[in-house]
């Protein structure tokens, strides 16, 4: 097997280790949510052309402890490209549920990325509760959150 650089967008022109349709980054710096209603309605629209994508919106950050990756897969699905985004991470404080939420993933490289959109369908969030170890470690969720759509991981830039 072997992984060779591609440039995952000419917003960013950044190396992403690629295997064909298939690209995950390198490690990730800082997590945050925002409330994804209060995004633009027109974020697919400006990723799919190439341009620059602010996100304006006050972030709030997610404390993660452990590994945590993000992968993102492109494949044709009836003649039209679709990406698939899965980001994985442990944290000891819960996310909110009653609010749909969009991600805003930013590597080691300082490159951040949004996952989710003001439009249905949001993110899935799925999470599995963790025990602490009996000498008082906390214990820890270990979140799942899933998206689909043309552009499922934008490339974006944060005010």
């Amino acid at each position: 097997m072997i992984l060779f650089p591609i440039y995952s967008d000419v917003f960013h022109l950044i190396p992403i280790y690629s295997m064909a349709n298939y690209f995950s980054l390198p490690g990730i710096k800082r997590l945050s949510y925002i409330n994804a209603k209060e995004l633009a309605s027109d974020l697919q629209a400006h990723a799919l052309s190439g341009a620059p994508v602010w996100i304006t919106q006050q972030q709030t950050e997610i404390p993660f402890t452990g590994e945590s990756s993000c992968a993102c897969t492109r494949n044709n699905e009836h003649g039209a490209s679709n990406e698939s985004v899965e980001l994985t991470f442990e944290s000891l404080l819960p996310l909110p549920e009653h609010i749909p939420l969009a991600f805003i993933v930013t590597d080691v490289n300082n490159r951040s990325y949004l996952i989710g959109q003001r439009e249905q369908p949001w993110p899935f969030i799925e999470s599995n509760q963790g025990m602490g170890m009996p000498d008082g470690e906390s214990s820890t969720t270990v979140y799942t959150i899933s998206h689909k759509g043309p552009r499922a991981m934008i490339p974006c830039s944060c005010a």
